[in-house]
């Protein structure tokens, strides 16, 4: 039985980093219903070792998130990509051409980082989190999250212009909730380059 200390912890870290972990988790395996399968099983693992928490719980808290995702696609030997914008189809066709062909080369693009990029990108662009919040979270510095974010985005910039030639990127749009900007997809990271 958890003590009312523990239990109210363990609450805070649900309501503060819930949707962005099950946000996250649905990013990398694709799958809404095996993300909030993957995403119980890490609560419940939180619950389970609470008492194991040394230091920020908040860091422990992602090590334990990277750790299920690792073993999900170490167990399954499947790759997913990262999750893409859905399609409006109510656009000009000429420009939904371009939307597609951007997402592609967008996503293709994101899934040659490393995982750690991914993982900085994804917290950076689509949980529009700061550095601060995500160096707290993976144990890092925020200006060593800073220069990773840097360098994924120029290895971004890289393989997108490399490919096809230079892509025309819509400007980075205004900070939004989570589950927003979930919805919004790879070109709320393309916004970036």
């Amino acid at each position: 039985m958890l003590d009312d200390d523990r239990r109210q912890k363990i609450e805070r870290l649900y309501r503060r980093y819930g949707k962005g972990v099950g946000s996250f988790v649905l990013a990398r395996v694709g799958d809404p219903h095996l993300a909030e399968s993957i995403t119980a099983g890490i609560f419940l693992l939180v619950v389970r070792r609470f008492a194991q928490c040394r230091g920020s719980p908040v860091a422990w808290l992602w090590s334990i998130v990277r750790t299920e995702v690792a073993r999900y696609f170490r167990d399954r030997h499947e790759v997913a990509p990262l999750d893409v914008e859905p399609t409006d189809y109510s656009a000009d066709p000429r420009r939904l051409a371009e939307r597609s062909e951007t997402d592609a080369r967008m996503g293709n693009a994101l899934q040659r980082l490393s995982d750690e990029q991914q993982t900085l990108v994804y917290m950076k662009f689509f949980l529009d989190m700061p550095n601060t919040d995500i160096a707290e979270a993976l144990g890092m510095t925020p200006s060593n999250v800073g220069v990773v974010v840097h360098r994924a985005v120029k290895r971004l910039r890289e393989l997108m212009t490399r490919d096809n030639g230079p892509v025309l990127l819509p400007q980075r749009p205004e900070a939004r909730e989570p589950a927003e900007v979930l919805n919004r997809g790879t070109n709320h990271a393309a916004a970036a380059l």
